[in-house]
């Protein structure tokens, strides 16, 4: 599940000396969830200055050259941030924008392909990627307790809000806490699940299963299965990592 953007605030790079400043890393294995081949990463930054919170995603290859980037920008709904999302690959972009009540959602196929866009309708229950995560932390005591809650997924390349049902499932170990994510309709039986698996004391993501944001050749969503560390790398908020992430040159084939 999975897209990012974040606009002017994400780009003002205040003095590394403020108060609470940091810098977090935390990467992700995605994998084949048929064979368990490692297909890409995932690196996830958060930095924070003062008050300002900047979220990143850079995909890279096994190799480890990177192909696609997506920026995440808080706004009033923690569970609906905007973003954007771009695939050096073969030029696929998409994204949400507007910061609050009303949004523009885009998308676009392929580098040659027209930019297309809508207008979405967003409220407390509506979730846009990263969002899920924020999402889920404000309704953890429902959901570990065994109740079904509901959200509207926003994905730019669709028409409305997709329903789904979210519900706790049994997890491996006493530890964790796993949800499975469905299509609330009729269709359930035939639309593939994802399912996320957090650390029970944390409430840390450690695992995604199911339709990723990265495709195929073909256009179609791989099926992964995403590994996390149980906690984040804590970098030196005075580096210039994450800049770099941000800038970092996009290949535009892996392998």
């Amino acid at each position: 599940m999975a897209g990012g953007t974040c606009v002017l605030a994400f780009l003002l790079f205040a003095s590394s000396h403020a108060e609470g400043n940091t810098l977090e890393r935390t990467t992700g294995r995605a994998t084949d969830l048929r064979t368990g081949r490692l297909l890409y990463e995932e690196q996830h930054w958060i930095r924070t200055v003062g008050k300002e919170r900047s979220r990143l995603v850079v995909y890279r290859c096994p190799d480890g050259r990177a192909f696609a980037r997506k920026r995440v920008i808080d706004t009033a709904l923690p569970g609906a941030p905007d973003f954007e999302f771009d695939d050096a690959r073969d030029g696929y972009r998409e994204g949400v924008a507007g910061g609050s009540g009303t949004r523009r959602a885009y998308w676009r196929a392929s580098r040659s392909a027209p930019v297309r866009e809508r207008t979405v309708a967003v409220d407390a229950d509506t979730v846009i990627d990263a969002g899920f995560d924020a999402w889920v932390r404000t309704r953890w005591n429902l959901l570990a307790s065994g109740s079904a809650a509901r959200v509207q997924f926003v994905v730019p390349s669709r028409d409305a809000r997709i329903p789904i049902r979210v519900q706790r499932v049994d997890a491996p170990s006493a530890d964790l806490v796993r949800f499975r994510l469905s299509l609330d309709s009729w269709l359930d039986f035939v639309a593939p699940s994802m399912q996320v698996t957090y650390d029970a004391t944390t409430r840390r993501l450690r695992t995604f299963e199911g339709l990723g944001t990265i495709r195929e050749s073909d256009g179609a969503p791989m099926k992964v299965r995403i590994d996390f560390p149980p906690a984040p790398q804590r970098l030196d908020a005075s580096a210039s990592a994450y800049e770099q992430a941000l800038q970092v040159p996009l290949t535009n084939q892996c392998g």
